[in-house]
């Protein structure tokens, strides 16, 4: 019977237990262990990283995972890289391994290997044999074996053993947890120190969870999409939860199908949402234009990977920006969101479907491969608070388009009332009837875009860390901000005056994001080859970095890697 533990949302840090008895020796304190699990895909690491961060959760300790995989069911190279904290943490340091597990050996080896801190363990596929083997023998389950590495893992680093026994979930994952601590011994692993976990309650989530669960409390009832990577964990959620909660799932049998059903939900009078990647965004454009001419509300969640074409289809980028900023003929009002973290995943998630809603738009979050398949600690309890929404009623003379100061026109839905729900794609009267008239045309344009006002008014202004006097600010969009923030720490801490600005809405800009920026040398970070938001910031807010930091081989920043390459442009 294969071992599964799972974890609540919400997880309080265990109590009692006795100290830990590791092999004797003096203790040392350290602050943070990084671990690399690599291998062919299939080989089971995905399962290591699953039972690892789950009992690393159920004991309290601060801990940040990604993976980088290809594409593709078995072989190739894929890694999974953990870093476990005594407080918490968001990003990858970009320091040594402290230990490295790998499936096979050629490949980690190869790759790896080199970036192994001194004396530190490799444990190659001959002892992961071993482990399986003895899975078999005193279990009858090999597939307890990413159990018993997760149990040598937390002996390396020096969790409480009795802790880690009362956590577990049942006697066959207590007893495959206590195997991974007895091979930790048998090998020399097991830790000479104490590792205490520093957070109480808590949840971990990745982004593409986050999302979903923003989603859910902006009211999101119908969901519609075609799987794509990196955005397919957030339809297989709502495809799991349909039947519970009151959100319905369709899988559509392409992407501008997904569209077109969100957008007929809409007008149903749902809040509707698609979820894609940039190929399968391409499809959507012309439903794009739709939804603008309607005015019909949706929310369009668009995970970026490395293009053009197939490109990189399981790596990271910030490289649609641009695509999804002018996507669509025409012109209206949208708004892009980018969020930076899980929690700002949520509030962001949970703001566009009230921003969609009140002001008849589609709006956009644009994340990423690296964001959706992070896997994290949120402190504190999941928010559960949901947007109320009434359903407006109106009159018999009603009028779907009718031009107001504002740009936002009464909206009712079909069946609520006696009112006549008329709407068109071509260019219409107020009532929504077909026209031609240059008179009407210019003023529902006009009408549209005003819309622009009021969302300028209510645009989410930049997040700022460090001290607003240091003379260098790093400005990032999206999935970089908490790499950067870091960053920022390590270098004040070695003296080098700095702060950042972490942009969550992306656009519309507005004069008031530019506040305290526009003296300062601004380094620009972004995951792309061009600096598509410095170039959007030079247009908009007239703010030109000095300098850009761009990274768009695959993969995310590290912490380290930032602070070199900032410490490179600041001499």
């Amino acid at each position: 019977m294969a071992i599964r533990m799972t974890i609540p949302f919400n997880a309080r840090r265990p109590t009692g237990g006795r100290p830990f008895t590791g092999p004797p020796g003096p203790r040392e304190v350290i602050m943070e262990f990084n671990v690399l699990i690599g291998g062919e895909a299939g080989q089971g690491m995905f399962s290591v990283e699953l039972q690892l961060s789950e009992m690393l959760s159920r004991l309290g300790y601060p801990f940040f995972a990604t993976k980088n995989y290809m594409s593709r069911i078995r072989g190739g190279h894929n890694f999974h890289m953990i870093r476990i904290a005594e407080k918490p943490v968001h990003a990858l340091s970009g320091k040594p391994w402290d230990l490295i597990v790998a499936m096979d050996r050629a490949e980690t080896e190869r790759r790896h290997k080199p970036f192994l801190r001194e004396g530190g363990p490799f444990i190659g596929p001959e002892r992961v044999g071993q482990i399986e083997r003895e899975a078999k023998g005193e279990l009858q389950d090999v597939t307890a074996t990413s159990v018993i590495l997760t149990g040598l893992i937390l002996a390396f680093i020096g969790a409480d053993d009795a802790a880690a026994q009362s956590a577990a979930p049942d006697g066959t994952a207590r007893k495959a947890l206590a195997m991974g601590w007895d091979f930790a011994a048998r090998w020399g692993l097991a830790a000479r120190r104490s590792f205490a976990p520093q957070i109480g309650e808590h949840c971990k989530l990745d982004g593409n969870q986050a999302l979903a669960l923003g989603a859910l409390l902006g009211g999101c009832q119908f969901v519609a999409g075609y799987p794509m990577t990196p955005a397919t964990s957030i339809l297989h959620y709502f495809s799991s939860v349909a039947e519970e909660l009151p959100v319905h799932f369709e899988q559509a049998e392409d992407e501008i199908a997904a569209l077109n059903m969100a957008l007929g939900a809409s007008y149903a009078g749902l809040r509707s949402m698609v979820a894609t990647s940039g190929g399968g965004f391409a499809l959507m454009t012309e439903a794009v234009s739709l939804a603008g001419m309607t005015e019909t509300p949706v929310v369009i969640i668009v995970a970026q990977r490395p293009g053009p074409a197939t490109g990189l289809p399981t790596r990271t980028e910030q490289g649609d920006l641009n695509f999804v900023l002018h996507a669509g003929h025409g012109e209206f009002p949208r708004v892009l969101f980018a969020p930076g973290s899980i929690e700002e995943a949520i509030s962001l998630a949970r703001r566009a479907f009230d921003v969609a809603d009140r002001w008849q738009i589609p709006v956009f979050i644009l994340t990423d491969q690296y964001l959706a398949d992070s896997l994290q600690i949120m402190e504190g309890r999941v928010p559960t608070k949901m947007l109320k929404r009434e359903l407006p009623v109106a009159g018999a003379d009603y009028r779907r388009y009718e031009i107001t100061d504002s740009g936002v026109s009464p909206l009712t839905y079909p069946g609520l009332s006696e009112a006549r729900v008329e709407v068109d794609s071509d260019e219409h009267t107020e009532d929504g009837k077909i026209t031609e008239d240059r008179g009407m045309r210019v003023r529902m344009v006009d009408k549209r875009l005003r819309k622009f006002e009021g969302l300028r008014k209510e645009a989410v202004m930049p997040a700022r860390f460090g001290d607003r006097r240091a003379p260098t600010v790093l400005v990032s969009w999206g999935s970089n901000r908490l790499i950067v923030n870091e960053a920022v720490e390590v270098l004040r801490a070695e003296g080098i005056s700095v702060s950042s600005a972490h942009f969550g809405q992306v656009y519309p800009l507005t004069p008031q994001m530019a506040r305290g920026l526009a003296r300062k040398r601004l380094i620009c970070i972004e995951n792309n080859a061009t600096g598509q938001f410095e170039q959007l910031l030079r247009h908009e807010l007239g703010l030109k970095a000095t300098h850009r930091i761009l990274k768009y081989d695959g993969e995310c920043f590290t912490v380290g890697e930032l602070v070199e390459r900032v410490k490179g442009i600041l001499g």
